[in-house]
Protein backbone atom coordinates (compact mmCIF):
# COMPACT_ATOMS: atom_id res chain seq x y z
CA UNK A 1 0.00 0.00 0.00
CA UNK A 2 1.35 3.44 -0.90
CA UNK A 3 2.13 5.93 1.84
CA UNK A 4 -0.40 8.47 0.53
CA UNK A 5 -3.18 5.88 0.51
CA UNK A 6 -2.23 4.69 3.99
CA UNK A 7 -2.29 8.23 5.43
CA UNK A 8 -5.59 8.95 3.71
CA UNK A 9 -7.18 5.81 5.16
CA UNK A 10 -6.07 6.49 8.72
CA UNK A 11 -7.07 10.17 8.49
CA UNK A 12 -10.54 9.42 7.14
CA UNK A 13 -11.02 6.58 9.62
CA UNK A 14 -10.16 8.91 12.49
CA UNK A 15 -12.57 11.54 11.10
CA UNK A 16 -15.42 9.04 10.77
CA UNK A 17 -14.85 7.40 14.17
CA UNK A 18 -14.50 10.75 15.94
CA UNK A 19 -17.66 11.97 14.23
CA UNK A 20 -19.58 8.88 15.32
CA UNK A 21 -18.28 9.25 18.88
CA UNK A 22 -19.35 12.91 18.82
CA UNK A 23 -22.91 11.91 17.92
CA UNK A 24 -22.93 9.18 20.56
CA UNK A 25 -21.55 11.52 23.22
CA UNK A 26 -24.20 14.12 22.47
CA UNK A 27 -26.95 11.49 22.58
CA UNK A 28 -25.73 10.02 25.87
CA UNK A 29 -24.77 13.42 27.36
CA UNK A 30 -21.12 12.44 27.81
CA UNK A 31 -20.10 16.04 28.31
CA UNK A 32 -17.30 17.97 29.97
CA UNK A 33 -19.12 20.66 31.92
CA UNK A 34 -17.22 23.94 32.44
CA UNK A 35 -16.09 24.92 35.92
CA UNK A 36 -13.76 27.49 37.45
CA UNK A 37 -10.71 25.60 36.17
CA UNK A 38 -12.00 25.09 32.63
CA UNK A 39 -10.92 26.98 29.52
CA UNK A 40 -14.27 26.41 27.79
CA UNK A 41 -17.67 27.97 28.47
CA UNK A 42 -20.21 25.43 27.20
CA UNK A 43 -20.64 21.69 27.88
CA UNK A 44 -18.57 19.82 25.29
CA UNK A 45 -18.48 16.11 24.37
CA UNK A 46 -15.42 14.34 25.75
CA UNK A 47 -13.27 11.27 25.06
CA UNK A 48 -13.01 12.00 21.33
CA UNK A 49 -9.53 10.51 21.41
CA UNK A 50 -11.20 7.11 21.07
CA UNK A 51 -11.52 7.58 17.30
CA UNK A 52 -7.89 8.62 16.93
CA UNK A 53 -6.56 5.70 18.98
CA UNK A 54 -8.72 3.07 17.28
CA UNK A 55 -7.88 4.39 13.79
CA UNK A 56 -4.13 4.23 14.43
CA UNK A 57 -4.03 0.89 16.24
CA UNK A 58 -6.35 -0.78 13.72
CA UNK A 59 -4.24 0.34 10.79
CA UNK A 60 -1.05 -0.69 12.61
CA UNK A 61 -2.33 -4.22 13.13
CA UNK A 62 -3.82 -4.48 9.64
CA UNK A 63 -0.87 -3.10 7.68
CA UNK A 64 2.10 -4.46 9.62
CA UNK A 65 0.80 -7.59 11.37
CA UNK A 66 3.06 -10.04 9.44
CA UNK A 67 6.20 -8.22 10.62
CA UNK A 68 5.14 -7.38 14.19
CA UNK A 69 7.63 -8.86 16.67
CA UNK A 70 7.12 -9.55 20.36
CA UNK A 71 8.26 -6.10 21.47
CA UNK A 72 5.98 -4.33 18.98
CA UNK A 73 3.01 -6.45 20.00
CA UNK A 74 3.67 -5.55 23.64
CA UNK A 75 3.79 -1.87 22.65
CA UNK A 76 0.46 -2.09 20.83
CA UNK A 77 -1.18 -3.83 23.79
CA UNK A 78 0.34 -1.28 26.17
CA UNK A 79 -0.97 1.63 24.06
CA UNK A 80 -4.41 0.01 24.01
CA UNK A 81 -4.29 -0.54 27.78
CA UNK A 82 -3.42 3.09 28.44
CA UNK A 83 -6.18 4.28 26.10
CA UNK A 84 -8.68 2.13 28.01
CA UNK A 85 -7.31 3.43 31.31
CA UNK A 86 -7.81 6.98 30.04
CA UNK A 87 -11.38 6.16 29.01
CA UNK A 88 -12.13 4.82 32.48
CA UNK A 89 -10.57 7.93 33.99
CA UNK A 90 -12.76 10.14 31.81
CA UNK A 91 -15.94 8.54 33.08
CA UNK A 92 -15.11 7.42 36.62
CA UNK A 93 -12.32 9.81 37.71
CA UNK A 94 -9.86 7.29 39.09
CA UNK A 95 -7.75 8.43 42.01
CA UNK A 96 -4.21 9.69 41.44
CA UNK A 97 -2.60 6.71 43.19
CA UNK A 98 -4.54 4.14 41.18
CA UNK A 99 -3.86 6.01 37.92
CA UNK A 100 -0.13 6.20 38.50
CA UNK A 101 0.06 2.58 39.64
CA UNK A 102 -1.73 1.28 36.55
CA UNK A 103 0.31 3.53 34.26
CA UNK A 104 3.51 2.30 35.87
CA UNK A 105 2.48 -1.34 35.43
CA UNK A 106 1.80 -0.75 31.73
CA UNK A 107 5.14 0.98 31.21
CA UNK A 108 6.96 -1.71 33.21
CA UNK A 109 5.70 -4.33 30.75
CA UNK A 110 8.12 -2.82 28.21
CA UNK A 111 11.18 -3.19 30.48
CA UNK A 112 12.98 -5.77 28.27
CA UNK A 113 12.64 -3.51 25.22
CA UNK A 114 13.79 -0.44 27.14
CA UNK A 115 16.77 -2.23 28.67
CA UNK A 116 17.91 -3.35 25.22
CA UNK A 117 18.03 0.13 23.68
CA UNK A 118 21.37 1.76 22.79
CA UNK A 119 23.15 3.48 25.70
CA UNK A 120 22.26 7.09 26.48
CA UNK A 121 25.66 8.79 26.41
CA UNK A 122 26.23 11.59 28.90
CA UNK A 123 29.19 13.92 29.52
CA UNK A 124 32.37 12.69 31.20
CA UNK A 125 32.19 9.27 29.50
CA UNK A 126 29.14 8.25 31.53
CA UNK A 127 26.25 6.37 29.94
CA UNK A 128 22.92 4.95 30.99
CA UNK A 129 22.34 1.42 29.74
CA UNK A 130 20.59 -1.80 30.65
CA UNK A 131 18.62 -1.60 33.90
CA UNK A 132 19.52 2.01 34.63
CA UNK A 133 18.44 3.06 31.15
CA UNK A 134 15.17 1.13 31.43
CA UNK A 135 14.40 2.77 34.78
CA UNK A 136 15.14 6.25 33.44
CA UNK A 137 13.09 5.75 30.27
CA UNK A 138 10.19 4.27 32.23
CA UNK A 139 9.99 7.45 34.29
CA UNK A 140 10.33 9.56 31.13
CA UNK A 141 7.46 7.72 29.43
CA UNK A 142 5.34 7.99 32.57
CA UNK A 143 5.98 11.72 32.62
CA UNK A 144 5.13 12.08 28.92
CA UNK A 145 1.78 10.35 29.47
CA UNK A 146 0.85 12.72 32.27
CA UNK A 147 2.48 15.72 30.61
CA UNK A 148 0.18 15.32 27.62
CA UNK A 149 -2.75 15.08 29.99
CA UNK A 150 -1.71 18.32 31.71
CA UNK A 151 -1.22 20.12 28.39
CA UNK A 152 -4.59 19.11 26.92
CA UNK A 153 -6.46 22.11 28.30
CA UNK A 154 -7.31 24.29 25.30
CA UNK A 155 -8.63 23.60 21.82
CA UNK A 156 -6.28 21.99 19.27
CA UNK A 157 -3.03 22.25 21.28
CA UNK A 158 -2.41 18.57 22.08
CA UNK A 159 -3.41 17.36 18.61
CA UNK A 160 -1.26 19.90 16.76
CA UNK A 161 1.70 19.10 19.01
CA UNK A 162 1.34 15.40 18.17
CA UNK A 163 1.21 16.22 14.46
CA UNK A 164 4.34 18.37 14.76
CA UNK A 165 6.40 15.87 16.76
CA UNK A 166 5.41 12.93 14.55
CA UNK A 167 6.12 14.80 11.32
CA UNK A 168 9.38 16.20 12.68
CA UNK A 169 10.60 12.71 13.59
CA UNK A 170 10.05 11.59 10.00
CA UNK A 171 11.68 14.76 8.65
CA UNK A 172 14.79 14.42 10.81
CA UNK A 173 15.23 10.80 9.73
CA UNK A 174 15.11 11.89 6.08
CA UNK A 175 17.63 14.67 6.75
CA UNK A 176 19.84 12.10 8.46
CA UNK A 177 20.04 10.24 5.16
CA UNK A 178 17.36 7.56 5.48
CA UNK A 179 15.53 7.29 2.18
CA UNK A 180 12.62 5.25 3.52
CA UNK A 181 10.03 7.33 5.39
CA UNK A 182 8.77 5.90 8.67
CA UNK A 183 5.13 5.45 7.69
CA UNK A 184 4.08 4.43 11.21
CA UNK A 185 4.97 7.74 12.79
CA UNK A 186 3.30 9.63 9.93
CA UNK A 187 0.16 7.51 10.42
CA UNK A 188 0.08 8.71 14.02
CA UNK A 189 0.17 12.29 12.71
CA UNK A 190 -2.66 11.47 10.29
CA UNK A 191 -4.78 9.99 13.09
CA UNK A 192 -4.22 13.12 15.20
CA UNK A 193 -5.16 15.26 12.19
CA UNK A 194 -8.42 13.33 11.82
CA UNK A 195 -9.30 14.18 15.42
CA UNK A 196 -8.13 17.78 14.96
CA UNK A 197 -10.84 18.20 12.32
CA UNK A 198 -13.35 18.32 15.22
CA UNK A 199 -11.05 19.97 17.78
CA UNK A 200 -10.16 23.22 16.02
CA UNK A 201 -11.35 26.30 17.94
CA UNK A 202 -14.10 26.38 18.95
CA UNK A 203 -13.78 22.65 19.65
CA UNK A 204 -16.78 20.42 19.03
CA UNK A 205 -15.23 17.60 21.08
CA UNK A 206 -12.32 17.09 23.50
CA UNK A 207 -9.88 14.17 23.28
CA UNK A 208 -10.13 13.45 27.02
CA UNK A 209 -7.73 11.32 29.04
CA UNK A 210 -8.17 8.48 26.55
CA UNK A 211 -6.61 10.66 23.86
CA UNK A 212 -3.92 12.37 25.92
CA UNK A 213 -2.72 9.12 27.54
CA UNK A 214 -2.63 7.45 24.14
CA UNK A 215 -0.73 10.27 22.45
CA UNK A 216 1.84 10.77 25.20
CA UNK A 217 2.57 7.05 25.35
CA UNK A 218 2.52 6.30 21.62
CA UNK A 219 4.69 9.29 20.70
CA UNK A 220 7.24 8.09 23.26
CA UNK A 221 7.23 4.60 21.78
CA UNK A 222 7.53 5.87 18.21
CA UNK A 223 10.54 7.93 19.28
CA UNK A 224 12.16 4.96 21.04
CA UNK A 225 11.64 2.80 17.98
CA UNK A 226 13.56 5.37 15.95
CA UNK A 227 16.39 5.07 18.46
CA UNK A 228 16.31 1.26 18.43
CA UNK A 229 16.60 1.30 14.63
CA UNK A 230 19.50 3.74 14.71
CA UNK A 231 17.59 6.39 12.77
CA UNK A 232 17.70 9.14 15.40
CA UNK A 233 19.35 9.88 18.75
CA UNK A 234 17.96 10.52 22.21
CA UNK A 235 18.63 14.25 22.32
CA UNK A 236 16.74 15.31 19.21
CA UNK A 237 13.74 13.36 20.43
CA UNK A 238 13.97 15.11 23.80
CA UNK A 239 14.16 18.53 22.13
CA UNK A 240 11.12 18.21 19.85
CA UNK A 241 8.43 18.22 22.63
CA UNK A 242 10.25 21.06 24.41
CA UNK A 243 7.26 23.41 24.60
CA UNK A 244 5.21 20.80 26.41
CA UNK A 245 8.10 19.66 28.61
CA UNK A 246 8.97 23.21 29.68
CA UNK A 247 5.39 24.33 30.33
CA UNK A 248 4.23 21.23 32.22
CA UNK A 249 7.45 20.64 34.18
CA UNK A 250 7.98 24.27 35.22
CA UNK A 251 4.33 24.68 36.22
CA UNK A 252 4.34 21.45 38.22
CA UNK A 253 7.53 22.46 40.05
CA UNK A 254 6.13 25.92 40.74
CA UNK A 255 2.94 24.52 42.20
CA UNK A 256 4.87 22.02 44.31
CA UNK A 257 7.18 24.72 45.71
CA UNK A 258 4.20 26.97 46.47
CA UNK A 259 2.55 24.23 48.52
CA UNK A 260 -0.33 23.66 46.10
CA UNK A 261 -1.68 20.15 45.56
CA UNK A 262 0.15 19.52 42.29
CA UNK A 263 -2.22 16.90 40.89
CA UNK A 264 -5.43 18.90 41.38
CA UNK A 265 -6.95 20.52 38.26
CA UNK A 266 -5.87 24.13 37.74
CA UNK A 267 -5.43 26.86 35.13
CA UNK A 268 -1.88 27.99 35.85
CA UNK A 269 -0.01 26.50 32.89
CA UNK A 270 1.52 29.15 30.65
CA UNK A 271 -0.68 28.13 27.73
CA UNK A 272 -3.81 28.46 29.87
CA UNK A 273 -2.78 31.88 31.19
CA UNK A 274 -2.08 33.09 27.64
CA UNK A 275 -5.40 31.73 26.38
CA UNK A 276 -7.21 33.57 29.16
CA UNK A 277 -5.23 36.76 28.59
CA UNK A 278 -5.68 36.77 24.81
CA UNK A 279 -9.16 35.20 24.82
CA UNK A 280 -8.04 33.19 21.82
CA UNK A 281 -7.03 29.52 21.82
CA UNK A 282 -5.89 29.63 18.20
CA UNK A 283 -3.29 32.34 18.88
CA UNK A 284 -1.76 30.26 21.67
CA UNK A 285 -1.60 27.18 19.44
CA UNK A 286 0.00 29.26 16.68
CA UNK A 287 2.62 30.58 19.12
CA UNK A 288 3.53 27.09 20.29
CA UNK A 289 3.77 25.79 16.73
CA UNK A 290 6.00 28.70 15.68
CA UNK A 291 8.34 27.94 18.58
CA UNK A 292 8.33 24.29 17.53
CA UNK A 293 9.12 25.03 13.89
CA UNK A 294 11.53 27.95 14.24
CA UNK A 295 13.37 27.04 17.45
CA UNK A 296 13.05 23.41 18.46
CA UNK A 297 13.17 21.72 15.05
CA UNK A 298 16.45 23.39 13.97
CA UNK A 299 18.05 22.59 17.33
CA UNK A 300 16.88 18.98 17.11
CA UNK A 301 18.51 18.77 13.67
CA UNK A 302 21.70 20.34 15.10
CA UNK A 303 21.82 17.75 17.88
CA UNK A 304 21.70 15.02 15.24
CA UNK A 305 24.64 16.60 13.45
CA UNK A 306 26.58 17.09 16.71
CA UNK A 307 25.56 14.16 18.96
CA UNK A 308 28.49 14.69 21.36
CA UNK A 309 26.96 18.06 22.30
CA UNK A 310 23.40 16.74 22.45
CA UNK A 311 22.88 17.39 26.17
CA UNK A 312 24.07 21.00 25.89
CA UNK A 313 21.93 21.63 22.82
CA UNK A 314 18.92 20.23 24.69
CA UNK A 315 19.60 22.60 27.60
CA UNK A 316 19.92 25.47 25.11
CA UNK A 317 16.57 24.46 23.58
CA UNK A 318 14.72 24.14 26.85
CA UNK A 319 16.16 27.01 28.90
CA UNK A 320 14.51 29.98 27.12
CA UNK A 321 11.20 28.11 27.15
CA UNK A 322 11.46 27.50 30.89
CA UNK A 323 12.29 31.18 31.44
CA UNK A 324 9.30 32.14 29.30
CA UNK A 325 6.94 29.97 31.36
CA UNK A 326 8.30 31.46 34.61
CA UNK A 327 7.84 34.98 33.25
CA UNK A 328 4.27 34.34 32.07
CA UNK A 329 3.28 32.77 35.39
CA UNK A 330 4.97 35.54 37.42
CA UNK A 331 3.42 38.29 35.29
CA UNK A 332 0.01 36.74 35.79
CA UNK A 333 0.47 36.65 39.58
CA UNK A 334 1.52 40.32 39.62
CA UNK A 335 -1.34 41.44 37.35
CA UNK A 336 -3.93 39.53 39.38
Amino acid sequence: MSLILMLTIVFLTAVVLTGLWLLLARTRAWLDHPNLRSSHEIPTPLSGGVGMAVAFLALYLWQWHPAINTHEFQMIMAALALALLGLLDDFFRLGIRLRLLLQLLVVASLWPFLAGLPPLKLPFAFALQGTMLAAFLSLAILWMVNLYNFMDGIDALAATEAIFVSSAIAMLAILAGFSVVDSKVLCLAAAAAGFLFFNLPPARIFMGDVGSYFLGFTLSLMALQEISQGRLGYWSLAILPGTFVADASTTLLGRFLSGAVWYHPHRSHAYQLLAERWQNHGMVVLLYMLINALWLLPLAWWSERQPDYGLWITILAWLPLIMGVVLIRRTNVVSS
